[in-house]
């Protein structure tokens, strides 16, 4: 299950934090949904149907309900579940079920994040932002995630690792080859083979990124940018950001 597209995910307000209860049976239908919400029953179970396809949400599986999503509910098993709604600017028109190995944890969040809605001291509205926010993320990492990184893969990552931490020094192919103890050769033949690009070419892109994050700020001007980054003059760096992004980076 693919959750990515929740990193896009701007929370500007939570409205609605509460535990509620359904009896057997019990139905809706949800039209264009106008905020996000997030449901744990942690009694009984609730049937979602959209698309076609049925999801289930019990204490072993969280639903995501997004804005601008459609569809109908039934409960199937009478009892309780915790519920948090908030807006937000990204729009999804799929609901999602979550499987979950940590509901009880999940759980106690939500009930703490009530109890809060209940005093609002006065940073609640900070804090319960956050509090949403760590509840997605724990969302995240406990989903079951169907990627394992290959055998060559797994040699690769101490390599980006390093580019990641020392972007900005003069970082030669010996001094990475040595992070997977293959040669010089090999190890910019794999390189290449895993992540599309050379070494070189990577430490590149990597350092545009990160100017592009740099050019958007107003906390230094491009000859500073380019020393930040590791280049020896600002002719280097705008020759460098022209090749991999068009522009100069003065019109950028």
């Amino acid at each position: 299950m693919n959750l990515n597209f929740l990193s896009n995910l701007i929370i500007s307000k939570v409205s609605f934090v509460s535990t509620l209860y359904n009896k057997k049976g019990a139905v809706n239908v949800r039209s264009d949904r106008p905020r996000w919400a997030i449901i744990l029953k942690y009694e009984g179970e609730t049937e979602y149907f959209s698309d076609g396809k049925i999801y289930r949400s019990n204490i072993d599986n969280i639903a995501i309900l997004p804005k601008g999503s459609s569809y109908n509910w039934r409960c199937t098993e009478e009892g309780h579940y915790s519920v948090v709604e908030f807006d937000g600017e990204l729009t999804y028109d799929k609901i999602l079920t979550v499987p979950i190995k940590n509901g009880e944890k999940l759980l106690d969040d939500m009930k703490k994040m009530e109890l809060k809605s209940a005093y609002k001291s006065d940073f609640y509205e900070i804090e319960t932002l956050k509090d949403v926010y760590s509840l997605l993320f724990s969302i995240i990492q406990s989903a079951p995630r169907r990627y394992t990184p290959t055998e060559k893969q797994k040699k690769i990552a101490p390599v980006l690792d390093y580019i990641a931490k020392n972007y900005d020094k003069k970082i030669k192919n010996e001094e990475l080859a040595r992070l997977t103890g293959y040669s010089t050769v090999y190890f910019r033949q794999l390189f290449t083979e895993v992540i599309g690009r050379s070494p070189i070419d990577y430490i590149q892109s990597v350092r545009i990124a990160k100017a592009k994050e740099m050019l958007k700020s107003d906390h230094t001007g491009i000859t500073d940018i380019a020393l930040s980054l590791g280049y020896q003059s600002i002719y280097d760096f705008s020759r460098a950001f022209k090749k991999h992004t068009g522009v100069p980076p003065t019109k950028y």
